[in-house]
């Protein structure tokens, strides 16, 4: 679908059970590009064919794109026509490596644990061939 179609999509959900399930909704398609990407510091990311999507009945905008990886940088969204500073919430899916990039532009950085396949914590995560002390478990390993 091209840019300004109003279509009924399927999104999400993909990563394995504990994702989630996929979320449908009637979205209007804001914006396509071959060729999405982001910056890593002094890298280029790329997103691959990407596309931003509204929600029907919403302001919520959502960059859906075909290479999976975190989010690193603003520039993700203003690469892709949204202004990051013009959203009051911006929602990323990355563990920490956003920090740097986003830190400089949030009033707040708020953490959610959501449920994953991918181990966040590695205080509480049940390692199977771990054979040392690691932080966060100890508070100095090198000790």
């Amino acid at each position: 679908a091209g840019e300004g179609a109003v279509i009924d999509l399927r999104f999400g959900g993909k990563a394995g059970p504990q994702a989630g399930e996929p979320i449908d909704a009637r979205v209007t398609v804001l914006k396509t590009t071959n060729e999405g990407w982001q910056s890593f510091g002094p890298s280029r990311v790329t997103l691959g064919p990407s596309a931003v999507v509204r929600i029907e009945g919403t302001e919520v905008d959502v960059i859906l794109n075909t290479n999976r990886t975190q989010t690193f940088e603003p520039d993700v969204f203003s690469n892709i026509v949204i202004d990051p500073l013009s959203k009051d919430i911006l929602l990323i899916k990355s563990t920490n490596h956003f920090y740097a990039g986003f830190a400089p532009i949030a009033a707040e950085i708020i953490y959610v644990a959501a449920p994953s396949s991918y181990p966040s914590n590695p205080a509480k995560t049940d390692y199977k061939k771990l054979n040392r002390a690691i932080w966060p478990r100890v508070a100095n390993p090198w000790r």
